[in-house]
């Protein structure tokens, strides 16, 4: 940060600092701040109670309401925000949206030292909407000279669920006479990008809250190469996946009973049948008496990797209802697929066409 010297065209560095190696306080000295100027934060807000006392004993550093009429609970830390402080304000939060409009209307009467009709009146002048929307919502603001990267990971979450929370970052700067100066910067949501970043929380939460329920069925890939076939899948009755963790897991989240619809990328749906025996090493699958590795397979190497645990080819007992050939491969334009091992099948209009193609 620096400070302009207008006369001499040049600018003069400031030296960042911290609060607590001036003595300043959260309590009493950056709370008195906000307190007495809260548009700091990057908008107007109304306090209505400062060092709230919560059921629990807890002290809420400030509580204020918006333009729009939302509870907004501010969190002050000084230097460093820790780990936790965003837990700390949800269970605040989570209290204050219990309040009714008469307790609101009592904590800014006792703050402001003026009847409740006269809270009542200076909160109706200052809000933009009817005040029946009154602690309709909650917002969270927490101030801090440093954030947490725990926290600041934590906060970013949340709000991808619809929890509204903000990160002002004060920072404090001395100039060559001493004097102090505060730069502050709200860092979430970024001013510049707010009504961009809101927008795509609120359609990535319609999305989510618009997401069709689990069919019941799985979608299987069904993958071709030297470690697998379709013909030996359909013959010898399994699908396997392998070379790798991430495919192998995969497999792992079928249970006995699961019914699947196998599919071929590129190609369509080839099968349909439901899971005799859950994920394991190929060498240690069984069909019959044999195993499998000691019957005639297409695949060129299936052995491949055969002791290696993440490496090795895995394979889930299927029992087959019914089976195409990959020429003979089932789909349609807008079929459901997806470049997952194993993943939910949602789609209806794919559910529909596969019961019809291969049946229950």
């Amino acid at each position: 940060m620096y400070k302009v010297d207008i006369e001499n065209k040049e600018l003069i560095a400031l030296s960042p600092t911290g609060f607590a190696s001036l003595g300043l306080m959260e309590r009493f000295d950056i709370q008195e701040w906000i307190e007495k100027m809260p548009s700091i934060l990057g908008e107007e807000l109304l306090v209505i109670g400062k060092e709230v006392i919560l059921s629990s004993g807890k002290r809420l550093d400030l509580l204020c309401i918006d333009k729009q009429s939302s509870i907004v609970i501010i969190e002050l830390k000084r230097d460093d925000s820790g780990s936790a402080v965003e837990w700390q304000a949800i269970k605040y939060a989570s209290y204050c949206s219990n309040f009714l409009s008469g307790e609101i209307y009592q904590k800014y009467s006792a703050h402001k030292n003026i009847t409740e009709y006269e809270a009542q009146q200076e909160i109706e002048e200052f809000i933009e909407v009817d005040i029946e929307n009154l602690n309709k919502s909650q917002r969270i603001i927490l101030v801090s000279k440093e954030f947490n990267s725990e926290v600041i990971s934590a906060v970013l979450w949340l709000r991808e669920y619809g929890l509204n929370m903000q990160c002002t970052r004060l920072s404090p700067y001395l100039d060559s006479d001493e004097e102090l100066f505060i730069n502050p910067e709200t860092i979430i949501p970024l001013p510049e990008a707010r009504d961009y970043i809101e927008k795509k929380e609120v359609k990535q939460r319609v999305s989510m809250s618009q997401r069709p329920d689990w069919t019941g069925y799985w979608f299987v890939n069904v993958g071709e190469g030297p470690h697998r076939t379709w013909e030996d899948n359909k013959k010898y009755g399994f699908i396997g996946a392998g070379q790798g963790k991430r495919y192998s897991s995969a497999l792992k989240r079928l249970k006995v009973g699961d019914k699947i619809f196998a599919y071929m990328k590129g190609l369509g749906y080839v099968g349909f049948g439901e899971v005799t025996q859950t994920a394991r090493m190929i060498k240690e699958f069984q069909v019959g008496d044999n195993l499998l590795l000691n019957l005639e397979l297409k695949a060129e190497m299936p052995e491949e990797n055969l002791e290696n645990e993440e490496l090795s080819e895995w394979v889930v007992g299927i029992n087959w209802r019914k089976v195409v050939n990959s020429n003979n491969a089932k789909t349609f334009t807008g079929v459901f697929a997806n470049q997952n091992v194993v993943c939910k099948l949602r789609q209806e209009q794919t559910l529909r066409f596969v019961h019809k193609e291969f049946g229950e």
